[in-house]
Order: structure tokens, then C-alpha cells, then sequence
């Protein structure tokens, strides 16, 4: 019996110690790579402080959206952050708290598109967004289709420079990033407007683990995110990036 408890200990023990992999994509101020080629941002501060309070050994990579999601799904100790929590993904990932929330919108070039009061309405234009996204299954569930009304993009400077270039006349987004984003490509956040709010849309994006995570780790990480934010950390990284 001794040995048993003694060998579950031990197990648990390497299973803790295992290195996480905490991965997002490029999508600054929240996360990105710095010209030293280091991972930055605010939710790169956020989950350093909660590893640190959680005690776990881990790395930060940072790659396209579509690769990020497949290492979620398929690595049993990579943790995706800032991801989506949408009714789709609900069963299937570990859920380990809010780290933010925005609203969705399409916009459009200042003055280049009539007001919309749907999104049906945007049917008869094309509509772009990144592939891989909530937004790709939200605007196809929608009615859009691929090369009719729908251009996926495979990160955000090939979707805005679609809009800018006029292949496009809408871009479904959130404010996260906007400012960050245009003014890194050479446009102004005053070229653009919004034209409609998409209040269905999820806005809740939490750090989320593949369904093997440990659960002891799970609540470790679940908890020290929930400490970060009782002290106050989580609000003054956030303000320290101009968030609040």
C-alpha cells in the first residue's frame, strides 16, 4: 500500500514538473514578437505572473492562429491564451479563466460603405477576416461563402492591406488591436469606421488547456489567475500597456 501512495506521489510529482507550453498568435499589444525576437504583449505579462504564482516550469511560443489551435488540441500540456470561448469549443478544452473581452465589429473604410443595420445586409459585399477564427464558422453560419462574399486571410497584415487595396469591403474585427495593428502596416485607425456592432458575437477570450491537462495543474493555474486579479496585478499589467 505504501509503495503504491509512494509511487502515485512520484508520478504526480514528474507529471507537475513537466514543462507547459503556453502558445497565442501575433496579435499585438496583447502578444508578439519584439525585435530581439522575444514573446511581449500584455497577456504575456498575465501569464508569466500567474505561472509564477502557479509554480510551474513553461515556455511562451507565439505562431499562426491555425498552428497555435492544432498544438492545443493536440499536446496534452500546451495551453492556448487569449482564445475564443465560444459554444462550439465549450466540451472541448479545459477552461482556466477570462483573461479579456472586446466587442466584435465590420468596418470599413471611412466613407467608402453605406451604414449597416445587419449583418445580412453585408451579403451583397465581401467580408474578411482570418481563417481559422470563430469568426470563419460565425460568418459562414451566417450565409457567407467562401469566394463569393468571404476572404479568410491568413493573419491580420493580409487582411487589412485586402481592405485597403479595395479586394475587400468589410473586416470583421474586434478594438483589441486595432491602433497596434494599422499603424505597424503604414494606416491610420482614422481611414477606417465602424459599421456594425455584431452583439451575438462571443467576446470572452480565456486561456484554455487540451482536455489531458492535469487537473492539479489546471487548478493551480485556474487559482493563481484568480489571485493575479484579487491583488490587483492583472489591472495594473494591463494598464501598464494602456488597456484601462
Amino acid at each position: 500500500m505504501k509503495i503504491a501512495v509512494a509511487l502515485i506521489a512520484l508520478f504526480s510529482f514528474f507529471l507537475k514538473a513537466e514543462q507547459l507550453t503556453f502558445v497565442a498568435e501575433d496579435l499585438p499589444p496583447y502578444h508578439y514578437i519584439d525585435e530581439n525576437g522575444q514573446a511581449k504583449g500584455a497577456l504575456v505579462d498575465v501569464v508569466n505572473a500567474l505561472a509564477k504564482h502557479a509554480n510551474v516550469d513553461y515556455t511562451i511560443e507565439l505562431y499562426p492562429f491555425a498552428r497555435a489551435f492544432k498544438l492545443l488540441n493536440a499536446k496534452p500540456n500546451f495551453l492556448m491564451f487569449s482564445l475564443l470561448k465560444s459554444p462550439s469549443r465549450e466540451q472541448q478544452f479545459v477552461w482556466l479563466g477570462e483573461l479579456i473581452h472586446n466587442k466584435a465589429f465590420l468596418v470599413a473604410l471611412k466613407n467608402d460603405n453605406p451604414e449597416l443595420t445587419s449583418l445580412a445586409q453585408a451579403k451583397t459585399s465581401k467580408v474578411g477576416t482570418i481563417r481559422g477564427y470563430f469568426s470563419e464558422r460565425y460568418l459562414k453560419n451566417a450565409g457567407f461563402e467562401e469566394g463569393k462574399n468571404l476572404s479568410l486571410s491568413v493573419g491580420y497584415q493580409t487582411l487589412w492591406q485586402m481592405l485597403f487595396n479595395k479586394r475587400t469591403d468589410f473586416v470583421l474585427t474586434n478594438a483589441m488591436s486595432l491602433n497596434k495593428e494599422l499603424a505597424e502596416l503604414g494606416y491610420s485607425i482614422d481611414e477606417i469606421e465602424r459599421k456594425l456592432e455584431l452583439r451575438d458575437f462571443p467576446n470572452q477570450l480565456h486561456l484554455a488547456g487540451n482536455l489531458a491537462l492535469s487537473p492539479s495543474i489546471a487548478n493551480e493555474l485556474k487559482q493563481a489567475l484568480v489571485t493575479i486579479k484579487e491583488s490587483g496585478e492583472y489591472q495594473q499589467i494591463l494598464e501598464q500597456w494602456g488597456l484601462y
